[in-house]
């Protein structure tokens, strides 16, 4: 359900009003609020357009509760007596009672018998209160009746200075991130609008909004004006913040007094802000509880994270009063955007400084910051560039050598980006070297580790990160790059809880520094949907995507060919295989398959879809153009399903044995190997063998919760997984070892002493020896032999690891 826009949206020079009478009912909200059966209060506070009130009278209609509910509007009670009779209501509800304990038993006496369940009063507009004993109030009117079920609705909850609060759980909030509207809602809403939307533009126009429903009500009407143009709509949505302007200032922030109103717009030229940097654009002193009540039931502001200090302001309603701030006042927008940069400077963000001194017009402050820093903003990944503070070309750019360097660095901040000119490189590059320390050189790594991980060559890149030591102790965005290094080599690897390690550090870090929209932010969200979508969880997958729609804007071309990778995947693992395959073409097509991590990954992905699909003419046929640009044990794999597609019972050990002991494969390949020779000896009549290496495969799946491969490729082990017995898997009695267990594990089946395990591990003596103490118990044995025997019965451990000579018995 969208909520309607007060006043009209000026897209192109017309008004644009919502059409607030077709609604879109969501199951999820609908659920949400069954659990008023539990409660005596449900709270929903969301920013002006949220559709508040539209959601409760849907509810109402559909559990059919319109013969026992009524509707208060706050802000309309002339006499501020919240219980004053509203117009429409049902004629049992009282109009004399002059208090709260005369209105209860007013209720209690006059509810008639035959008004079966629970009697629903909706409170609406509760920012109109200002009593600070209205909530006493409420909480006292809701438990005086256990018929009664109590709903506030408002922009933010009223104020309460009360000693003693409702308990939380009798209370069911609702926030404004509660009523935002899903990327797949909004896509709903489109096809109910009659708007055929690519899913690219659809996504576009979820960020855009951030699932607001006001928004999307303004952005449909103008979209349906225009449908043969919905990108050029779209972009002129996004530049002009779809004129709301008026309407944030007087709806979202009417609030406030007037000298607050302008602070906040002019705040607007940053995309994040903590109080010190609220303070150094302001100048006011109070920047904290400004920020913190901007934030409030996120009405207009959103924290972080719990522990951060830095706000993001919703970026459409951002746009709209940076918009007006350039329109009315260019100077003091400069002189802001000049601040910006001087701050971002000083707090080791120089790519933001340098973007800010270039939307400042500030050719020195520009240039300055790329004499100092270029090389850092160049090799590290900076903040990307918002839409409604990029600068533009200056008409001197051309005969400005300097200048012409510093948007160039800009523009390309994080790529490869040509050389300035000679007379200019000389100077810049003395400066450099001058001003460089240790930290800076750090980053002269960073260019042939993302190489070789582009490549899909993971041991390259994790020797080098190995060699490179720790992150700690360096500028905010060398710390970042390394850690999205480490996180992306993690997750190809197989080792899915290293990536959400650094992924989550990386998020910190980003978070810390108020980097909202910047490159790492951005992989820290995809990293976490990766590893989601490869453990086939994929309600959360589609949660980190939509976030990452959100915050990325279409800014990083690289993200948004992983975003749309992963929902292929997805489509995969649903078996969507015709979705799947079609938005890999896409890719591939458009020539974004090279920006993904690896750049094969694409092509890859469409051989599988097209043998899931039969379409094997056409697998083979691309598979000779792609096979030679991708790593061995990919293509071994590939191939073999291939073969396996065309010729179920053939041989495919010549192709996959040289992995079965390789250390150097992914942990993804190694469950894929086993899952192929698993379905072969199907196939060859050895089902015996083939339980054994299934459960070889689901072991080390297990390891880090692994799902995918059984996902995509259930198509070709369907049969195998079918003839599995029950019992085929069965854990250890103590549970699953750990991934250190299996690692201790692997060196006890040799002669090897606690002692030399230890050193090959680089963990203590005494470290091993818990380790082991802990496998004996979960195994239920007592020496080392019974421990390998047991892991053998279990496939903890492949046949190759158990030594052909007589073990010792002791630990």
């Amino acid at each position: 359900m969208v909520g309607y826009v007060s006043s009209p949206a000026v897209v192109g020079g017309r008004a644009v009003a919502a059409n607030p009478s077709r609604h879109l009912r969501r199951t999820r909200l609908h659920t949400a609020f069954a659990a008023t059966d539990r409660q005596s209060i449900t709270t929903v506070y969301a920013p002006a357009g949220a559709g508040k009130t539209e959601l409760v009278a849907d509810w109402i209609k559909a559990i059919g509760a319109l013969s026992r509910s009524v509707f208060v509007d706050l802000a309309a009670c002339a006499t501020a007596r919240w219980w004053q009779a509203p117009l429409r209501s049902p004629s049992w509800w009282p109009s004399w009672p002059v208090n709260v304990a005369e209105l209860a038993q007013a209720l209690h006496e006059g509810i008639p018998a035959q008004v079966g369940g629970r009697v629903i009063v909706v409170l609406d507009g509760t920012e109109a209160v200002a009593g600070t004993d209205f909530l006493p109030q409420v909480h006292q009117f809701a438990a005086s009746e256990d018929r009664l079920h109590v709903v506030m609705l408002g922009r933010h909850a009223p104020p309460d200075r009360s000693p003693s609060r409702l308990a939380h759980s009798q209370i069911n909030a609702l926030r404004g991130r509660d009523l935002a509207f899903t990327a797949a809602e909004t896509a709903t809403l489109c096809v109910q609008r009659g708007l055929d939307l690519p899913a690219a533009v659809s996504r576009r126009l979820y960020a855009a909004t951030e699932g607001w429903a006001a928004g999307l009500a303004v952005a449909t009407a103008v979209l349906n004006g225009e449908p043969h143009e919905p990108e050029g709509v779209l972009q002129q949505l996004l530049r002009t913040g779809a004129g709301l302007s008026e309407y944030v200032m007087r709806d979202v922030l009417g609030r406030h007094p007037a000298d607050l109103r302008q602070a906040v717009r002019d705040s607007s030229v940053v995309e994040s802000v903590c109080p010190d940097l609220f303070a150094a654009l302001t100048g006011r002193t109070d920047a904290a509880d400004v920020l913190a009540d901007l934030a409030r039931d996120d009405m207009f502001a959103t924290c972080l994270d719990d522990t951060s200090a830095w706000y993001r302001y919703h970026r459409l309603w951002r746009t709209a009063l940076y918009t007006t701030l350039t329109e009315d006042d260019p100077a003091h927008t400069h002189r802001l955007h000049a601040t910006a940069a001087d701050w971002y400077t000083a707090h080791l963000q120089p790519a933001e400084g340098l973007r800010h001194a270039l939307a400042a017009a500030d050719r020195s402050s520009a240039i300055r910051i790329v004499q100092q820093h270029g090389e850092q903003i160049r090799e590290a990944t900076p903040q990307a560039a918002v839409t409604a503070a990029t600068p533009g070309p200056w008409a001197s750019l051309a005969n400005d050598a300097p200048l012409a360097h510093a948007f160039a660095v800009h523009r390309g901040a994080g790529n490869d980006t040509a050389a300035p000119p000679s007379t200019v490189w000389h100077s810049m590059t003395a400066v450099r070297r001058k001003a460089a320390g240790p930290a800076d050189l750090i980053q002269h790594s960073a260019q042939p580790i993302w190489h070789a991980l582009r490549q899909g060559d993971y041991e390259a890149a994790q020797a080098a990160l190995d060699s490179d030591g720790s992150a700690t102790g360096r500028s905010p965005l060398q710390r970042s790059t390394m850690l999205r290094l480490h996180a992306v080599t993690a997750r190809m690897t197989g080792r899915l809880r290293d990536a959400v390690r650094h992924a989550d550090a990386l998020g910190e870090d980003v978070r810390a520094n108020g980097l909202v929209g910047s490159h790492d932010g951005g992989w820290a969200r995809l990293i976490l949907a990766e590893v989601a979508v490869q453990r086939g969880t994929p309600e959360a997958a589609v949660q980190h995507l939509d976030a990452l729609a959100v915050q990325m804007w279409q800014s990083v071309p690289a993200l948004v060919a992983a975003q749309q990778f992963q929902a292929a995947l997805l489509c995969q693992q649903r078996h969507d295989y015709a979705a799947a395959l079609d938005a890999v073409q896409r890719l591939i097509v458009d020539g974004d398959d090279a920006l993904l991590v690896p750049q094969w990954a694409a092509r890859v992905l469409r051989i599988e879809l097209l043998v899931a699909i039969g379409r094997l003419y056409d697998a083979h046929r691309h598979w000779r153009a792609d096979a030679a640009a991708v790593p061995a044990s990919t293509a071994a794999i590939t191939t073999a399903k291939l073969v396996l597609a065309r010729q179920p019972q053939a041989r495919i050990d010549q192709l996959l044995r040289p992995l079965l002991h390789d250390p150097r494969i992914s942990l993804f390949h190694q469950v894929e190997h086993r899952l192929l020779m698993a379905h072969q000896a199907t196939t060859t009549g050895d089902p015996q063998h083939a339980t054994h290496l299934l459960r070889q495969a689901m072991v080390l799946a297990d390891l880090e919760q692994l799902r995918h491969p059984f996902h995509a490729n259930h198509h070709v082990l369907a049969p195998t997984l079918n003839h599995l017995p029950s019992t085929a898997i069965t854990p250890p009695a103590g549970g699953p070892l750990s991934p250190s267990e299996i690692s201790v594990m692997r060196h006890l089946a040799g002669h090897r002493t606690v002692h030399e395990i230890a050193a090959e591990l680089h963990l203590s003596p005494n470290t091993v020896k818990t380790h082991v103490a802990s496998i004996y118990r979960k195994l239920a044995v007592h020496t080392r032999r019974d421990a390998m025997h047991a892991a053998l019965a279990l496939d903890i451990l492949p046949t190759g690891h158990i030594p052909p000579n007589p073990m010792p018995t002791g630990t």
